[in-house]
């Protein structure tokens, strides 16, 4: 892998969906019948690929006591918490200035902290084929796809090109998020894939991108990272609330080109984990569902 390569993990979701098996924790904190979190096996998955010191979390602040019961994570020295939800765009441009801020150089692969695969090694493999095609071509940036195996209604999917590159890799023509039952069967009989939302680019290729599409959003965050570490965390803690939210699928890769698109081999065993029906078909569930919430154990800061 190259020298300058950072994982970006997104974990400051609310994971409302699984409200009714977790209790009202967060998915990515909630240890499933295996005993293991969501975000444990993202961090693992990551681990052959991005040393602990090039790898940027992002949660939410009121993740904190979640944290505090994941002991492993104090081990990485960049987890940074956005002080609410503002959308997707806005939690991946707070990691990439963490990255730019220590590498501005440096190639980054943004993973979301909700998926399952079921063979990390092929995973692996495919993220580091993308390191080096984007070693070898600063501006672009690689989405990786996932082959469908029925018209899903609640992931996104990209329509690809037909032509491919000198790389052999398609270009994206759309992206589509939550269609409805129609368009998902169209959708998947035409040939489109779902979107992972996991990718690779430099990390001032993706800053391009925001000013050219989000330069409001741009604006704010670029100007952050002009100050010391400190007076950032207390400039974001006074405008986060005050930022429109925004989508980073939607609003700034569905206007972003080109884009490559790679697919994830099927064998590798993609999933979104973001249903009680998808834990259980990957084998993650078989617990009942709780009623409310357990008492966390907060780690109160010294």
């Amino acid at each position: 892998m190259p020298r300058n390569f950072w994982s970006l993990v997104l974990a400051a979701g609310a994971g409302r969906r699984l409200a009714s098996i977790t209790g009202g924790v967060p998915k990515q904190y909630w240890r499933a019948d295996d005993g293991r979190t969501l975000l444990e096996d993202t961090l693992d998955r990551l681990a052959p690929v991005c040393a602990v010191d090039q790898t940027v979390i992002v949660v939410d602040a009121s993740h904190q006591p979640h944290l505090a019961d994941l002991g492993r994570v104090a081990a990485y020295p960049h987890v940074i918490a956005q002080p609410c939800d503002r959308g997707t765009a806005a939690g991946v441009l707070l990691g990439l200035i963490e990255i730019a801020a220590h590498a501005p150089d440096a190639i980054v692969l943004l993973s979301p902290s909700d998926h399952g695969v079921d063979r990390p090694d092929l995973f692996a493999a495919a993220v580091r084929d993308a390191a080096r095609t984007v070693e070898a071509d600063a501006h672009r940036v690689v989405i990786f796809g996932a082959m469908p195996t029925h018209p899903e209604q609640e992931y996104g999917w990209i329509t690809p090109t037909r032509r491919t590159d000198s790389r052999g890799l398609h270009g994206v023509a759309t992206f589509v998020e939550k269609p409805g039952a129609l368009l998902a069967k169209q959708l998947f009989a035409t040939g489109a894939v779902w979107n992972t939302m996991v990718l690779v680019a430099r990390v001032g290729t993706l800053l391009d991108l925001y000013r050219q599409h989000l330069p409001t959003l741009a604006h704010t965050f670029l100007h952050a990272l002009t100050l010391a570490p400190s007076a950032r965390r207390a400039f974001f803690a006074a405008r986060y609330e005050d930022l429109l939210p925004r989508d980073f699928s939607r609003d700034l890769l569905g206007h972003a080109e080109p884009l490559s698109l790679s697919m994830l081999p099927v064998e590798a065993g993609w999933s979104d984990l973001g249903t009680p029906d998808r834990m259980r078909h990957a084998g993650r569930l078989r617990t009942a569902p709780v009623t409310s919430a357990p008492a966390a154990r907060v780690r109160v800061a010294s």
